[in-house]
Parts: structure tokens; C-alpha cells; sequence
């Protein structure tokens, strides 16, 4: 499966990596990032590789066969990071890169159902070894009031037609379910599906997503050592609104110092390149 790495010569270029450093990938993906950090730190460095995708964490392992550096592959979510490093006996860290949301491999993959575009079970879960609720168990259970207030939360304002659109179709257990529920009461009359901002509602609520990023943000002075660069990478407003806030609030408790005054972007040439790189943002923060 293609996966192109968002940013990659931002990314050397705000961490700073060195020959025999420690990195810690939140967020490892089908390992793109985690690669070029290992190629960055070499054998005499090491390389910590996590995500709250098992299988994610499979196809990472497979693509980083041969890395230059040593690399530990962890499946944990944002809010036990620390937690997982004691148990390896890991102390701080000299970088941390977090590139948020989910992959191509997500969409491209009928099964996790995340995409519009193919039909799948509606279930949007990241760790799908999870006991949480998946996507249908929240379209199927929640009041309309309450799916209504969960999608608004991505600036849907059309929240209220959507979630009496949704318990009318009820049950509700598939993608071609869901986007066709929607379709009805909202006809499509762009190139934007008028389905997207409701399942990236739904996504973001499965999997904890904003709570997580708080979650890491709280933790970077116990997982990044002094002088230690972070960065994180966005995709969306929300996303980047958090990153924004926690960093900022960081800084002014003397934690961090924020790098950049303004976001990073991807060049206009990575844009013609990689087109699902022209919405990443990038923040970028020196421990203190």
C-alpha cells in the first residue's frame, strides 16, 4: 500500500535529530516518519515507534525492516505514552514528533470504515482491539439531540437535519447506510460529500481524539528532555486549534518555547506531489 510522509524535510529540520539521539514516534503509521527519524539518529540511537493501530503498528514493523537504528514498536494511545515507556525502563526523550489523524491506509481499507467512498461496517475505531464504541453504536444509541451536538462539533451546521436524517434510517450499521441516510436529506451539490464533517465528528468521538492530543500535550515535560524539540503535525482545524492552545499554554507556564511564530505548511511543490499533504500544518516547540 503507497503512504507518502507529510513534511519530511520540516520535520528533520524542527527536531533537530542527531547521531545516537533517542525519538519518540507517536505516531508511527505505516512508518514513514519512523523511518526517517531512524535513518537521522542512527545505530547509536534509538527510535520508540507508537500507535493506538495494532495493525497499523504491523504494516510499520514490515516497512522498517533494515532501519538504520534500533526501533521498539508500542501499541499505546497518546494518554499512556509515558506510561509505556517506564515499562520498557525508557527515561526522556531528545524528540518527539505526533502527526495526528489517521492515514490513507484508513480510508483505503473498506473494512475500518472510514471512507464515503467504499462501503464497510460504520465503525471508525483506530484500535479496533478496543472494547469502545464504534461509529454505529453512537448513531445507533444517542438521542437526535445529542447527534446532532456530537456532529456539530467539526462546524456542521447542518447538524440538526443530519441527525433526524440518521434516526430515521435507524439501524444504521454501514458507510453506504450512512451516506446515503444523509444523501436523502442533504443532497450532495459540491465536490465536498455532505456526509464528511458528520463522519469525522463520529471518528473524532470513537477515538477520543481531542482528549488524547490534551492528554500528550500534558505529558510532554515528562517525555521530552530540556532542549528537546517537539513537533506536531495537524489536518484539520480542530486538530490544530488544540495544538495550538496546549503549546501556547506550555509556554507561558515556562515549559516550552514555541519555535515558529506561524504554522509550517508543505511546499506548493510537496502539494502538486502528495495533494493530502495541503491541509497539514505544522507547530513546532523547544522544551525548557
Amino acid at each position: 500500500m503507497q503512504h507518502v510522509s507529510v513534511m519530511p524535510a520540516e520535520t528533520l529540520e524542527a527536531l533537530q535529530l542527531r547521531s545516537g539521539y533517542s525519538a519518540l514516534d507517536c505516531t508511527t503509521g505505516m512508518g514513514g516518519h519512523t523511518r526517517l527519524l531512524s535513518s537521522a539518529v542512527g545505530p547509536d540511537g534509538h527510535v520508540f515507534a507508537c500507535d493506538t493501530d495494532s495493525e497499523s503498528l504491523a504494516m510499520a514493523k514490515a516497512n522498517c525492516e533494515g532501519s538504520p537504528s534500533p526501533i521498539t514498536f508500542i501499541h499505546t494511545p497518546f494518554s499512556k505514552a509515558r506510561q509505556a515507556l517506564d515499562a520498557l525502563g525508557a527515561g526522556l526523550m531528545d524528540a518527539l514528533l505526533a502527526d495526528f489523524g489517521t492515514s490513507m491506509m484508513h480510508f483505503q481499507t473498506p473494512e475500518r470504515g472510514f471512507s464515503l467512498m467504499h462501503d464497510g461496517p460504520l465503525d471508525m475505531r483506530l484500535d479496533r482491539t478496543s472494547e469502545g464504541p464504534t461509529a454505529a453504536d453512537l448513531v445507533n444509541t444517542l438521542s437526535e439531540r445529542e447527534l446532532a451536538d456530537l456532529i456539530y462539533t467539526t462546524g456542521e451546521r447542518r447538524s440538526r437535519a443530519l441527525a433526524r436524517a440518521l434516526v430515521r434510517a435507524r439501524p444504521v450499521v454501514s458507510m453506504k447506510q450512512f451516506a446515503d441516510a444523509i444523501l436523502a436529506a442533504v443532497p450532495r451539490t459540491g465536490k465536498l460529500h455532505p456526509a464528511t464533517l458528520a463522519a469525522l465528528s463520529l471518528r473524532i468521538a470513537v477515538n477520543s481524539e481531542y482528549r488524547e492530543i490534551e492528554s500528550l500535550i500534558d505529558q510532554l515535560p515528562s517525555l521530552v528532555k530540556p532542549g528537546g524539540r517537539v513537533a506536531f503535525i495537524t489536518f484539520h482545524s480542530g486538530e490544530d486549534l488544540i495544538a495550538k492552545t496546549g503549546t501556547r499554554r506550555l509556554a507561558k507556564e515556562g515549559k516550552c518555547r514555541l519555535v515558529n511564530k506561524h504554522v509550517l505548511i508543505p511546499t506548493p511543490e510537496e502539494v502538486r506531489r502528495n495533494p493530502a499533504s495541503r491541509s497539514a500544518k505544522m507547530r513546532v516547540l523547544e522544551m525548557l
